[in-house]
């Protein structure tokens, strides 16, 4: 026999499914990385035209959105020994819910970077590689080769 499962905020329904068994419903539009307190919504099976009292949904927290990818374009810079720069990446998507990346240069003595912020300071002539990994628990990376002149 099928019934209707209906989910309730402030006594409105704001999600239904129907089915057999057990029946799953989704949410929309709740924030990302935000914890709901009990109570904030409430379910009932509706079945053969009759509403079952509505319980309390249990405290719960929402997922984060994570990184996808992360890229600098383009690829390689060319900077003069003695500058700063900020490095500028690409974060995918743009709704990530913690857009906060690491860096690390693979040669400090040529280009040293700011592990927080991505500041280089070109040191010397030659070439370095800037890997950014994120900190949103994707391992997701992206690299960036530096030329120093």
């Amino acid at each position: 026999m099928s019934r209707k499962l209906k989910v309730y905020s402030n006594d409105e329904v704001v999600a239904s499914a129907v089915g057999e068994g057990r029946v799953n419903v989704s949410l929309t539009g709740l924030e990302p990385a935000t914890t709901y307190s009990k109570g904030k919504y409430k379910v009932a099976f509706e079945e053969n035209g009759k509403e079952s009292e509505k319980v309390n949904v249990p405290e719960f927290t929402t997922n984060s959105i994570l990184i996808t990818s992360i890229s600098f374009v383009p690829e390689t810079k060319t900077v003069k020994a003695g500058s700063h720069e900020q490095l500028e990446s690409n974060i995918a998507p743009s709704t990530a819910t913690n857009k906060s990346l690491s860096y690390v240069s693979n040669k400090p003595e040529t280009v040293q970077v700011d592990e927080n912020t991505g500041m280089i300071n070109a040191l010397e002539a030659g070439k370095a590689v800037i890997t950014a990994t994120t900190k949103d628990g994707s391992n997701k990376t992206a690299q960036i080769t530096i030329t120093v002149e």
